[in-house]
């Protein structure tokens, strides 16, 4: 897949939006996280062992096999690791193989490859990691001798290792770690997790699930230099639901946690109490107006619990986030409403935005470029694109029962 500025992925359920969105943030943690144990952990779904392919039989099946393997692999344009570095980095192809053994769960690097790219996509350079036979090849920049040899099998992969570190020995290494330690993946809860007590902390995030924005806000609140910012989140969220007059967050002096509070309608609620379609919102307005913005933000369905009629807001936040370059924006979506903003937008600003529709073949999930004629876009498109084989007749049969205002 060749990503845009603005990513939508839209399909039915269980059509694999959201094993995209897994797969972005298991990349991250392997080249950041220490062990590959810790990268399998929550907020992934699931045991490690369910985010491999599955047999036809299942768990029960798999846990007959000696090994698995997943494999990921991306082409990144990195992130500045240097200060010293005054020109764009160069792209680079990185990819990473990991095996399980299913009977003892124990994980292990089977396959490793980082190399840095021309701009029309051909290596530059040797490999910066690379196999050969049972090993690793580890180069480092204007290394003379042999290079380095590292076993496979190793429980974690060579990217994360900070011995692997230097501007003048391992830029592409520090490059790479420092680009997808900024990739956040969200899974708002504002039904639980955004509503938690939390103490001032310094933070620099929501949260994956929201469950920091407190804190969030009462940093920017809080001080000099980023107070505009939480003045601009304010302006935002007023915008987006008029009905809201003022946005504040307070510090309980006696237990020392933090309270969101919104005034709406002259009366001030509590975060504890407001609708979940405002939390979500909110969110998205903090993350717009980020001072330390991650390189790539995504999100699950942020669309969920959101008044329909403010869903063309939730667009124009999530277009603003791509359009200030410093995030790429990736969503999934159920919304027709969502999509049809997103197309509108998509033929103002081309090339920014991309619409890719997930489908079921068989067990395997296919991508692939939603691009409609402008002239013959009509909502039938869209409500296809978003049904599942099962979903019509399980309509109708609700309508037959009476269990839908038909």
């Amino acid at each position: 897949m060749e990503l845009a500025p603005l990513v939508v992925l839209m399909g039915p359920n269980a059509t694999g939006k959201s094993n995209l969105l897994e797969a972005l943030l298991l990349l991250s943690r392997l080249a950041t996280e220490q062990t590959l144990a810790a990268a399998f952990e929550p907020p992934l779904r699931g045991y490690p062992l369910e985010d491999f392919g599955l047999p036809e039989g299942g768990l029960e099946k798999m846990l007959q096999q000696d090994s698995s393997e997943l494999t990921l692999e991306a082409e990144v344009q990195p992130a500045r690791a240097f200060k010293s570095s005054k020109r764009t980095a160069e792209p680079v192809r990185y990819r990473a193989t990991i095996r399980i053994q299913p009977k003892t769960g124990l994980l292990e690097v089977a396959d490793e490859f980082l190399v840095r790219l021309k701009r029309d996509g051909s290596y530059k350079q040797k490999p910066r990691i690379e196999r050969s036979g049972d090993f690793l090849v580890v180069r480092q920049l204007g290394e003379a001798g042999a290079p380095r040899r590292e076993p496979l099998g190793l429980n974690h992969t060579l990217v994360s290792n900070r011995r692997f570190t230097g501007e003048h020995r391992y830029p592409d290494f520090d490059r790479l770690r420092t680009e997808l330690s900024a990739w956040q993946t969200y899974y708002l809860d504002p039904r639980i997790g955004m509503r938690e007590p939390q103490p001032p902390r310094e933070v620099t995030d929501i949260g994956p699930r929201g469950e920091l924005i407190a804190p969030f806000l009462y940093r920017l609140k809080s001080s000099e230099a980023h107070r505009k910012y939480f003045r601009s989140i304010g302006r935002a969220l007023r915008a987006a639901i008029p009905a809201i007059e003022d946005l504040d967050v307070e510090l309980d002096p006696r237990r020392g946690t933090l309270d969101i509070v919104i005034r709406q309608d002259g009366t001030p609620y509590s975060s504890r109490i407001v609708s979940e379609g405002t939390l979500r919102v909110l969110a998205l307005c903090c993350l717009a107006a980020n001072p330390w913005p991650g390189e790539l933000i995504a999100f699950e369905e942020p669309e969920n619990g959101v008044h329909p009629r403010r869903i063309e807001v939730i667009a124009d936040l999530l277009g603003s986030m791509a359009d200030q370059g410093h995030s790429q924006v990736v969503v999934t979506t159920h919304s027709p409403t969502l999509i049809a903003a997103m197309y509108r937008r998509a033929q103002e600003v081309p090339g920014k935005i991309k619409i890719f529709r997930c489908a079921q073949h068989g067990r395997a999930t296919e991508v692939s470029l939603l691009e409609p004629p402008a002239l013959l876009w009509q909502d039938s498109e869209i409500r296809n694109a978003l049904t599942g084989s099962e979903d019509a007749g399980l309509m109708e049969a609700m309508l037959l029962r009476g269990w839908l205002d038909g």
